[in-house]
């Protein structure tokens, strides 16, 4: 025990011992800074130079993208990238380029560099000459450098950079293989700085070329010549756009829409060679890359931003050079791409109408398909619901005739007294006049009586064989103008006897002025002669009087009618009340089921309904609840 109570007071303590180090530990977590990742990043500024055309240019804009898309989902960095045009063109000599050097140095003062991206070849030469009057000890990451030779050029402990290859033969054996015949090739070029690098790059693969065509010089041409002589150049011969951003009347142009004039105008298909150029009146060609060169770039500027040395970053050279064509010019000049070399990339394929809408086609026919299934599902299911109608509208009226006929049958000693009598009134009347006449001076007031009876005890034995009849004919329902206290009295006058034998007393409560119905006078007759008989035989289990039955009609809400039949008999329990429509569903002994089934057929028939539920004081109450019909609308029996 109390070495149980030691335990328990030293947890306790060591409890109390452990707060102050909770304590710390909260404390501690309050101060500790966000995680690195909630840091915000840092910032680097990024300087790109391009030699001439602006970034809204179709080569400058893909290359600009290109770095961006890459530098933008950088997780470390917030780049940010200046742009600077250096118009080499306007700047060819050393002393007139210092005019951009002082520019620079005074727009870039108090703004820190940590990067230079100098684009194309004389951007670069430009950068690595003038550097150290620029920006001394920034490090550079060139782009789209073009190459000369199979390895890129070493540039120093700081430089590295993408290169791309231009395939300038390339291009010319796709045009050859396009072109059958071909034997020229017009060379267009500019007198600005990258036009006459790239034509320099020409001239070089030209010469080591095994197959040499024929040259075509356009080369530094005022526009307007150039043009001119574009639109008539021989039939074998094809054009070479490297490129134009100055004329050779001085003025300037943007490269791109020199190229898309020059196609517009010339009588023979074009070929380039850059990717971001296609989509401007050329054929296509063997296409420098210069999307993915930017892309590369990219990754390779987040290196050195993260403190790589780019000395020893190995550049990357982007040596493929795919076969790459515009389907606009393949079909302007007829062109079957089966004449393309294989793998080629076509773009700027215009779909067919087929094509482009295909799916909005497919779609409409597969829901016009889904509908007309649809309608096809529907009609035949209803088609089949008319029938499975008709198939019940005549099982419903055979069962009808068969419980008519039941009903007959349990009317045998009842129908046959009620006959009896009138035909032995009919014997006895007939004796009496007889007698009567056979006096030597008959009484005539007397025989005349007796006559007088004797045909209205014939009348009332047709009237109740005529009843039977009716009730027994397996005629089509009809539609005709009723009134429900006839339809009442009419089937009191068929149970009346049968309700006497037991003693069972029926009383008419029926609403005077009560509006028409529409519908068939034996169904609607049988449907009260069973509910009248089931209430008879419910009242007739009474073992003492008074044993009645009443027969109720009156008016409803919404114009509607109803014939209640009210006994004082047992009732109904729950259970039985639950089930009393089923077919062949009795609580009798010897009862078919058939009864209240019919009787709730015959009311929605009719468009009504029948409803059970206790009477007033005692027993049960079954009501038929049917619309008023039209006077108008309705025929005469």
């Amino acid at each position: 025990m109390l070495e149980d109570a030691l335990r328990v007071r030293l947890r306790f303590l060591r409890g109390l011992a452990a707060l102050p180090a909770l304590f710390c530990l909260l404390a501690g977590c309050m101060v500790v800074p966000p995680a690195q990742a909630d840091q915000a990043k840092a910032i680097k500024n990024v300087l790109m130079l391009f030699p001439q055309e602006s970034t809204n240019a179709p080569v400058p804009q893909t290359i600009y993208n290109g770095m961006c898309s890459v530098l933008d989902r950088s997780p470390k960095f917030e780049v940010t990238v200046f742009i600077e045009n250096l118009d080499l063109y306007l700047f060819p000599d050393e002393e007139a380029q210092q005019a951009i050097i002082s520019f620079l140095i005074k727009k870039y003062v108090k703004t820190h560099i940590d990067l230079i991206v100098p684009v194309a070849s004389p951007t670069l030469n430009f950068a690595l000459r003038l550097r150290e009057k620029l920006f001394p000890g920034i490090p550079i990451v060139y782009c789209a450098d073009v190459m000369r030779g199979k390895k890129p050029p070493t540039h120093g402990s700081d430089v590295t950079g993408t290169a791309t290859t231009l395939d300038i033969g390339g291009t010319v054996e796709i045009a050859q293989r396009v072109r059958p015949g071909l034997r020229h090739v017009a060379v267009v070029a500019g007198t600005g700085v990258t036009d006459q690098y790239l034509l320099a790059l020409f001239r070089e693969d030209l010469n080591a070329a095994n197959v040499k065509p024929e040259v075509i010089d356009l080369v530094g041409l005022p526009l307007g010549d150039l043009l001119e002589q574009a639109s008539r150049l021989p039939p074998s011969a094809c054009i070479l756009y490297l490129f134009v951003r100055r004329d050779g009347d001085g003025r300037l142009f943007p490269s791109w829409t020199v190229q898309k004039m020059v196609s517009q105008a010339a009588n023979v298909p074009l070929f380039n060679l850059f990717d971001s150029t296609l989509g401007y009146g050329a054929v296509g060609g063997r296409m420098a890359q210069l999307e993915a060169t930017a892309v590369k770039t990219g990754e390779l500027a987040l290196r050195v931003l993260s403190g790589e040395s780019p000395g020893a970053i190995e550049p990357v050279v982007i040596s493929e050079n795919p076969a790459m064509f515009d389907w606009r010019e393949l079909r302007r000049w007829g062109i079957e791409e089966s004449a393309l070399p294989p793998g080629s990339i076509v773009r700027f394929r215009e779909s067919s109408q087929w094509e482009r809408y295909r799916g909005w086609v497919v779609g409409t026919l597969a829901f016009i398909c889904l509908l007309v299934l649809l309608v096809f599902v529907l009609g035949s299911n209803l088609v089949r619901r008319k029938r499975a109608e008709q198939e019940a509208s005549r099982v419903r009226h055979e069962l009808a005739h068969v419980a008519r006929v039941s009903t007959v049958g349990q009317l045998g000693q009842s129908l046959a007294h009620e006959i009896s009598q009138p035909l032995a009134a009919i014997r006895v009347n007939a004796e009496v006049a007889g007698k009567l006449l056979a006096e030597e001076q008959p009484d005539l007031r007397e025989a005349q009586t007796a006559l007088a009876d004797i045909v209205a005890d014939s009348k009332r034995a047709q009237e109740v064989i005529a009843c039977i009849r009716t009730l027994v004919k397996n005629k089509p329902p009809g539609n005709a103008r009723l009134h429900l206290n006839d339809v009442a009295s009419a089937a009191l006058q068929v149970v009346q006897p049968a309700a006497a034998s037991k003693e069972v007393a029926i009383h008419l409560d029926l609403e005077a002025d009560l509006p028409p119905v529409l519908g068939d006078s034996v169904q609607l007759q049988q449907a009260v002669l069973n509910l009248l008989f089931n209430a008879v035989e419910s009242v007739g289990e009474n073992p003492h009087p008074p044993r009645l039955v009443r027969v109720k009609t009156g008016r409803e809400p919404k114009g509607r009618l109803s014939l209640c039949v009210l006994d004082n008999g047992p009732g109904i329990d729950p259970e039985t009340a639950k089930r009393l429509f089923e077919p062949f569903f009795s609580s009798k002994p010897d009862g078919m089921g058939l009864g209240l089934s019919i009787c709730r057929s015959i009311a929605e028939a009719h468009g009504g309904s029948l409803s059970v539920g206790d009477a007033p004081e005692r027993g049960a109450a079954f009501c038929i609840h049917l619309p008023a019909g039209s006077v108008k609308s309705s025929r005469r029996p």
